[in-house]
């Protein structure tokens, strides 16, 4: 069993691009990396709020404990030994700060970005104003 699961929204591109990249380096298979839409993440994280996953990347380690944004990358780092440094950069109050900022600005555009490589809308759809929707 791994030690995280991360959830991450598998309709946006770079999202993927992400998910993919921490498979790689995970050599040692300490991370399950499930799209959020999978229909077995209710059933097994019940705890995840699945609307704040939407917005925010969520993992959740092997005692249940659910991380968000800027802090699930830090439980990402934690376990990728190439990426231990920044598990303690994103740690130090300052650079927590700004780091949840620029996460949160990601987050929100995320799907700007990728709008192109939706073949099924979906990009195009998230990447709108709530009143347009």
């Amino acid at each position: 069993m791994a030690e995280l699961t991360v959830l991450f929204d598998g309709e946006c591109a770079l999202c993927r691009a992400s998910a993919e990249r921490v498979r790689r380096l995970d050599r040692l298979r300490r991370i399950e990396l499930l799209d959020l839409h999978d229909p077995s993440v209710s059933a097994r994280f019940p705890q995840v709020d699945r609307e704040r996953a939407l917005r925010l990347m969520q993992a959740v380690d092997s005692s249940g404990r659910v991380s968000s944004g800027v802090d699930a990358w830090a439980e990402i780092a934690r376990r990728v030994p190439a990426w231990r440094p920044a598990a303690a950069l994103l740690r130090v109050p300052g650079i927590h700060a700004v780091a949840e900022c620029v996460y949160a600005w990601v987050a929100r555009n995320r799907y700007r970005w990728n709008r192109q490589v939706c073949a099924d809308g979906s990009c195009s759809f998230h990447g709108q104003s709530p009143s347009r929707r």
